[in-house]
């Protein structure tokens, strides 16, 4: 029964991933798509991805060691910089399994602290999301005008919003979420795990104030404006992978890149589907011809989950080997 609980955490995200990605693509022209793929990939452009995919996953792995460094002394930088490798290329089995996967890592190799490790992920999640907020605000107030064109050209668009922040589904669904998670609280909070499940907590919440024991504040901003720069130039750089550039303006492609963030959110592996959704009707929104913006995002996407798994893969067995000679 368990190995059966074990394959369907895995198979149904990545179901329900797969049917997203179908319903993107099923009324796509797929031969317009084949065309575009089969004039040849400029691979001069590929390889700037592939070194602007690994610049944030070398400077994510040290902005994550200033968070451990005041709860967890004591780690390396190797260890930290591969377990985030490993993290991201574990996130393609299961969503959200690598957050633990590298705690976990960092406490076999490094003999850390698992539940304060953890702590100091929640806390990078939390400040990486305020980060996507901003830049979502960023896109909104810098494209107004825009916005309102469409809204003024699509009335249809803002009563349907209207209509569903008014739906009594909607806030009866937020109530009843509501009102489980208090009664999961009550019956922790009582039972024989509450005393385990209190520790664990406390050792997370340590850890997520490790944010505020920083000993270089402003370095740890600065590497995140760095992530989130050379996650933006990664996706801008897609557009010329092929000979048909949309010539899009820079704050098209990064509302582009933003929504496609919010995809990868979602609970499915790598973000399939959902990320394709958000960034071909984003870039639809903007003029890109349908075939082309699914193209692309083909092309983005799939090159970023094979350098995921890859690099993820020689992480784990850089890290093992090391292990192996230290013995």
């Amino acid at each position: 029964m368990e190995n059966v609980k074990k394959i369907l955490r895995w198979l149904v995200p990545l179901l329900l991933g797969l049917l997203l990605l179908w319903l993107v693509y099923r009324k796509m022209d797929l031969a317009a798509i084949r065309g575009i793929f089969a004039m040849g990939l400029r691979w001069e452009w590929v390889a700037v991805y592939l070194v602007l995919f690994l610049l944030p996953m070398i400077i994510r792995g040290i902005r994550w060691q200033q968070l451990l460094d005041p709860v967890c002394p004591g780690g390396r930088l190797r260890t930290t910089v591969l377990a985030v490798f490993v993290a991201y290329a574990a996130n393609l089995l299961f969503p959200r399994i690598g957050e633990v996967a590298r705690c976990g890592l960092l406490k076999k190799h490094d003999g850390l602290s698992f539940s304060r490790s953890l702590g100091t992920v929640v806390s990078e999640r939390v400040f990486d999301i305020a980060c996507l907020v901003l830049m979502a605000l960023a896109a909104i107030l810098g494209q107004v005008d825009v916005f309102r064109s469409f809204l003024r050209e699509n009335p249809d668009t803002m009563a349907g919003f209207t209509s569903l922040l008014s739906s009594w589904k909607l806030w009866g669904v937020l109530l009843l979420v509501t009102v489980l998670l208090l009664l999961a609280g009550r019956w922790l909070k009582g039972g024989r795990l509450s005393g385990k499940v209190r520790d664990t907590l406390r050792s997370m919440w340590q850890g997520m104030l490790s944010i505020k024991t920083l000993k270089h504040p402003f370095l740890f901003v600065f590497w995140t404006l760095c992530i989130w720069l050379f996650y933006f130039l990664s996706f801008y750089v897609g557009q010329y992978f092929f000979h048909l550039p949309f010539s899009l303006s820079l704050m098209a492609m990064f509302t582009a890149h933003v929504m496609g963030s919010f995809g990868i959110v979602a609970p499915v592996q790598g973000g399939i589907g959902a990320w394709h959704f958000m960034v071909i009707y984003t870039l639809v929104f903007y003029g890109v011809p349908q075939s082309q913006a699914g193209t692309f995002a083909l092309a983005v996407h799939g090159l970023n989950l094979l350098l995921t798994a890859v690099c993820g893969l020689l992480a784990w067995l850089w890290l093992s080997l090391a292990d192996r000679k230290k013995l």
